[in-house]
């Protein structure tokens, strides 16, 4: 599976972390915090229907997705992405969020869909390796999809990423 990687580059979290660094041997119940942290952070993202961690609002829905939805929040349709989204430290201090879902990148970055098996419209269902529901047509057959950016830190993640770590050199 393709693996896209965004590093946030943040100078006070920079500064805080390597204060870090210099004050503890292993920082990784620190990390796990962070990680802990950021998860929610997404996730409200999702709740709130954006925005982009760089502040900019997600694209509304076309009206043909909402007339084919049984609800009008963007980037769900049973929950499946937000309900993936995952932490994992990376090393002792590094930590990585993000989805295995192979669509999210399409979501995240914007691109247009060009699917390798179209699947006609009858009675008989497909799996598609990973899926968790039977497939009955494609959605997005060679469709659009704007960028819609649900992963990354914004700056009152980096506000509170630095008060984090600040709370925990003071604890110790």
């Amino acid at each position: 599976m393709p693996e896209i990687r965004i590093t946030v580059h943040d100078e006070p979290v920079n500064q805080a972390l390597n204060n870090l660094a210099q004050k503890v041997k292993d920082p990784s119940a620190a990390m796990k915090i962070i990680g802990e942290y950021m998860l929610r952070s997404t996730e409200n993202r999702f709740d709130r229907q954006g925005p982009a961690p760089d502040g900019s609002p997600w694209a509304p829905l076309k009206a043909s997705t909402l007339r084919r939805k049984k609800h009008s929040k963007i980037l769900t349709e049973y929950g499946h992405l937000r309900g993936s989204i995952r932490y994992q430290l990376q090393g002792p201090f590094s930590v990585a969020i993000g989805t295995n879902r192979v669509y999210a990148a399409i979501h995240q970055l914007g691109g247009k869909t060009s699917p390798s098996v179209i699947v006609p419209k009858t009675k008989k269902a497909l799996f598609w390796p990973g899926a968790a529901h039977p497939v009955k047509s494609v959605r997005h057959p060679g469709s659009v999809i704007p960028a819609r950016p649900f992963l990354g830190v914004s700056a009152q993640d980096s506000t509170e990423i630095v008060g984090i770590i600040n709370r925990y050199l003071s604890m110790r």
